[in-house]
């Protein structure tokens, strides 16, 4: 993302109006009555359409030209990539640096990515003018300083795990999203390339790169890809699509501190602007090869799904199979873009090949997955719990063998190889057990929040998700007497999976409104399988369904919800006889997506019970607020118009959960119970993404042409992920 502010190019003398302003403007007589207004008057709408602004009209063009000037050769200057509107092509242009407000930022304790945006939010600002709560957190991590190498939390445990790569990342938010900035701090003393990185208790980390090859860009990650059965797939013609599917640029070279810096030499003599931009371009076909991707897997679990309910799957077939042959050309049209760019020369080293964007992407892509690894580990296996009645402070109360110590958060090491044996440890449990607790479970639950902004416009969410197990009250007594014996009528036991989010922003007011409400659970109860739905948009409900299916349904479905752009206001009045029209407003799509079956076995004469539930519940949503300013009226008009994504998320919900239990008279395993479980629950979301484009209207015919984007923030994260195959109990 860019946070410059573009200012824009000076052409010819900008003395566009002069002479005839002079000759147009009030007479005389007015213009005495009238004092010689300000810069700050000249730039005032109102004052501008006022009497005394229209005699002095020829004044505050000369001095608005002058001041514009000033700032235009004070201003830091580099060189863009104009779009194709604006002729393509390189320019000098201004840059005005952005300042931060009054940021507020909250939540976000769950995942790796809301503790590296506050840590760099913090030295963005330079410390300064800090918020309570960004007060608060860099108390929290001065404390961390001062405590040496104790650990207090999981959080804490992860920063000084990997001690010196945390402090770089840390203060690498001072240049924003100024990828050269950081590239250079990279490889400067105090940076992380070309050393060795440690512990805060002088334990040397992994490297940061492995052995893994690197395509030489990426379009050369394009390979054909596969179709249903007894379709005809997209035939690639293209000398384009012909020189992408090479495996040698596939696999070009192993990403290092010496490769990023080699690259970044052959490529010094092309703009940082130009080469961002190729590496956006990219980005935009990774996203095309995975959304393919994405179709086909999606069609497997349902093809597979329908054969087993023996379904027709004809229908099924031929709608993804049109699917996948709308994005295949759509792919080849953006590998004949690219080869028109010279991006697709395996010989040469291209403007496609490397930028300091890459660098970031692919240092986030080395070191995220491990951190959050070990938080998500942390955070499981001690519930963050570091008193001093803790297992991990106290873990000879445990009595495992491979646990010699009694407090395991003396430093990192310590706490690693604690989470390494107790996670051996509960592994091996036959029953699901609470490591903080250390108790059977009969369920688990995940669940976070977080807030990025400011007083004029910010966005946050919150979520809850879970999996639970739950007996008549009768035998509840009983599992608590005996640890987890199951007794009583038991085809009345059943199994639950549920999960809730809720997407909220404000918009010009440090007002905070529910933007989006979505849930959904799906469960066993009496002789079928209970699913709700709920979905409300700005405080209205748009979706519901509670519905209990009988003992065998199958149902793979995409449904959206709806989609529209309606929610806006306009403003239209006249500078000179031109009619100019402001516009404001939310777009919105939303909608649940599922692909859902289940089956359920029950005989209470038997008392033998079966349940299986599985599929994929998604609900999803995009709101862009929107602004406009045009000539013409609401509805023909040519405005310049800006985008911002105030929130995008999925919320993809995967579950497969098997529940048996045997009847007395069962030939090997008589009243036991056993449990598959797979419950996979992840949040991806977006955040103040924008675009600036010119925008066309005529009527109900709308065309749009972007000119720049940003990047905001977001992040996918992996709430939970359980997979279990267990007998949990013998019943006597």
């Amino acid at each position: 993302m860019n946070q410059g502010k573009k200012v824009g190019l000076l052409g010819s003398p900008l003395r566009w109006a002069g002479v005839s302003m002079t000759l147009l403007s009030a007479p005389v007589s007015l213009a005495e009555d009238c004092p010689t207004p300000s810069l700050q008057q000249c730039v005032d709408v109102d004052y501008r359409s006022s009497k005394c602004g229209e005699a002095h009209d020829g004044h505050c063009q000369q001095i608005i030209e002058t001041e514009w000037r000033a700032r235009w050769d004070n201003a830091p200057k580099r060189t863009v990539l104009l779009p194709k509107e604006f002729g393509s092509g390189t320019a000098t242009v201004a840059t005005q640096p952005v300042s931060l407000g009054t940021t507020r930022v909250s939540g976000m304790d769950q995942g790796l990515s809301g503790q590296v945006l506050k840590g760099q939010i913090l030295y963005r600002k330079k410390l300064e003018n800090l918020t309570k709560t960004e007060q608060a957190y860099l108390a929290q991590l001065q404390a961390w300083d001062k405590n040496g190498t104790q650990v207090t939390s999981c959080q804490e445990y992860v920063d000084e795990k990997y001690y010196d790569y945390s402090r770089f990342e840390r203060r690498s938010g001072v240049h924003g999203d100024d990828y050269r900035a950081l590239f250079q701090s990279a490889y400067e003393t105090e940076g992380i390339a070309h050393r060795t990185l440690y512990s805060r208790d002088g334990k040397k980390l992994a490297p940061i790169w492995g052995e893994t090859r690197v395509a030489k860009n990426a379009y050369f990650a394009f390979t054909p890809g596969p179709y249903p059965k007894g379709f005809k797939p997209y035939e690639f013609t293209t000398d384009a699509a012909r020189l992408a599917n090479n495996p040698e640029a596939r696999q070009w070279a192993v990403a290092s501190d010496s490769w990023h810096q080699e690259m970044a030499e052959q490529l010094a003599h092309i703009p940082d602007d130009e080469l961002t931009v190729r590496q956006e371009e990219q980005e935009g076909f990774i996203a095309l090869l995975a959304q393919r991707a994405g179709i086909y897997a999606d069609w497997q679990k349902a093809y597979a799904l329908f054969l087993k309910k023996d379904r027709d799957t004809k229908e099924l077939n031929a709608t993804t199979a049109e699917r996948l042959y709308a994005l295949d050309k759509a792919i080849e049209e953006r590998l004949v873009q690219a080869e028109g760019q010279g991006c697709l020369d395996s010989k040469y080293v291209t403007s496609c090949d490397w930028s300091p964007r890459r660098y970031k992407l692919e240092l986030d892509a080395a070191m995220g997955p491990r951190r959050a690894a070990d938080l998500q580990a942390c955070l499981f296996l001690t519930g963050n719990d570091f008193s001093e009645t803790s297992f991990v402070r106290n873990a000879h109360l445990l009595k495992i063998s491979t646990l010699k110590e009694k407090d395991y958060t003396l430093n990192t090491t310590m706490l690693a190889q604690y989470v390494l044996a107790y996670g051996q440890y509960i592994q091996a449990q036959a029953a699901p057990t609470n490591p903080s607790t250390g108790l059977v479970r009969h369920g688990g639950e995940a669940g976070d929040s977080g807030y990025a902004g400011d007083n004029f416009m910010g966005a946050g969410y919150d979520y809850n998700a879970g999996w639970e197990v739950t007996a008549p009250a009768a035998s509840s007594a009983r599992m608590q007497a005996k640890g987890f014996g199951l007794t009583g009528p038991w085809c009345e036991y059943n199994a639950r999976i549920y999960g809730e989010f809720n997407a909220y922003a404000n918009l010009f007011s440090p007002t905070r409104m529910e933007v989006i409400h979505i849930d959904g659970s799906a469960g066993t109860e009496g002789n079928g399988i209970r699913l709700t739905v709920g979905a409300r948009f700005l405080g209205q409900s748009v979706y519901t369904h509670d519905q209990t299916h009988p003992l065998r349904v199958t149902f793979a479905q995409t449904k959206p919800v709806y989609a529209f752009d309606e929610a806006q206001t306009s403003y239209t009045f006249m500078v000179w006889y031109i009619p100019v029209t402001l516009t404001a407003g939310v777009s919105a799509e939303t909608g649940v997506k599922f692909d859902i079956g289940g089956a359920i076995t029950r005989d209470c004469a038997a008392d033998l019970l079966g349940v299986d539930l599985f599929g994929i519940l998604t609900p999803y949503l995009s709101v862009n607020g929107f602004a406009s300013v045009g000539i013409g009226l609401p509805k023909v008009q040519v405005a310049v118009r800006g985008t911002v994504v105030l929130t995008r998320a999925n919320l993809p919900l995967e579950t497969d959960i098997g529940i048996y239990l045997s009847s007395p008279s069962h030939p090997t395993d008589p009243n036991t119970l056993f449990l598959r479980l797979t419950s996979k629950l992840d949040i991806e979301t977006r955040f103040l993404d924008g675009r600036i484009s010119l925008f066309a209207q005529l009527f109900d015919l709308k065309a749009e042409f972007p000119v720049f984007s940003w990047s905001g923030f977001g992040l996918k994260h992996n709430i939970y992920t359980e997979t279990k195959t267990v007998p949990l109990a013998r019943i006597f």
